[in-house]
């Protein structure tokens, strides 16, 4: 038999030109479009959000290592040995920290102004030998003037003699102004000498006195390590001595947190089996009565028969299981 159901193509028209069709996809451009439409909008406030959260964890995250410094021994000690340690390395770029290389810095120092004035010495005597030659090269043109006077005066020639004889004083006079300055090189050269010699010796003797006591810094060091090991395996290091003692302590508060449980599950499990005794008890005690009933013949009068005081077996049972779990807990 043929029987006529409703279908939704009734009407014979396509599925895109029924009525609810066209009106779903008309709603469906319309969100799009309301979407594309707004979207400038949204997308400002999601980028917004974004990065105020990314904002808000930064500053969470900072907070978060504030409270660690304040309230962090450990971290308290570490930052401060390593600020200790950053400072130190930056003034030792500049400024020289270690005690051996400050006398080693002033030793070289002191070697330097040494060749510097082995450096002025040099210049003195280069000085002294030229006001040297110049007065040599004066003496022999004074006599070389003289001469000349002399033959002019034989020759009758007043004049010429006359300007001879002023030159020939003039170079009298001008190495007798000299010669001060010959003996003042002379005595300078002399006594920078003296001086650079003690110097160079008193630069050797520093650098023994400093070799001597680098050996014997570096030898103390060494031995304060190897006493400063003993004395911590002795004394113990304070802070490492402290951490051991939070870690001594937690231990034992998890191990007093656990027998606390295992005790607490003891007494959980012990009115449990009690409880699982008695009822074991009496279900024992009237299947041992029925039982007996049965043998006996009276199954029928039993059935009737109220049930007897069974306390004497479930007391006997109890207090055997209390026992047993007092034990355990002892």
């Amino acid at each position: 038999m043929n029987t006529l159901l409703p279908t939704d193509n009734h009407t014979g028209l396509p599925k895109w030109q029924q009525p609810e069709k066209v009106a779903g996809w008309v709603f469906l451009a319309a969100a799009a479009g309301a979407g594309i439409y707004f979207w400038g909008a949204i997308v400002p406030y999601l980028v917004d959000i974004v990065f105020d959260t990314v904002k808000l964890g930064f500053g969470l995250g900072a907070l978060f290592v504030l409270f660690l410094i304040v309230t962090s021994k450990r971290i308290k000690a570490g930052l401060w040995y390593a600020g200790q340690r950053i400072f130190r390395t930056a003034a030792g770029i500049f400024v020289e920290t270690d005690p051996i290389g400050i006398m080693q810095d002033y030793i070289r120092n002191t070697e330097k102004e040494a060749q510097n004035m082995e450096s002025e010495v040099g210049h003195i005597e280069g000085a002294h030998e030229l006001v040297k030659r110049k007065m040599d090269a004066n003496k022999q043109q004074l006599q070389e003037y003289l001469r000349l006077a002399d033959s002019a005066v034989r020759k009758g020639e007043k004049d010429f003699a006359e300007s001879y004889a002023s030159r020939a004083a003039q170079l009298e006079d001008y190495n007798a102004r000299l010669q001060p300055m010959l003996t003042t090189t002379a005595n300078v050269t002399l006594v920078m000498r003296q001086i650079l010699k003690a110097a160079l010796r008193q630069i050797d003797n520093s650098k023994f006195k400093v070799n001597l006591l680098k050996d014997e810094y570096e030898l103390v060091k060494r031995t304060s390590s190897g006493m400063r090991a003993a004395m911590n395996i002795l004394r113990g290091d304070p802070d490492k001595k402290y951490f051991f003692d939070m870690a001594t302590d937690r231990v034992a508060q998890d191990m007093a947190q656990q027998l606390g449980q295992i005790k607490q599950a003891m007494r959980y499990s012990q009115e449990f089996v009690k409880e699982m005794d008695i009822q074991n008890g009496v279900m024992s005690e009237k299947g041992q009565r029925l039982l007996e009933k049965y043998q006996k013949g009276d199954f029928n009068t039993l059935l009737n028969e109220q049930p007897s005081s069974l306390g004497t077996t479930a007391a006997s049972t109890a207090k055997a299981t209390n026992d047993a779990y007092s034990n355990l807990l002892d």
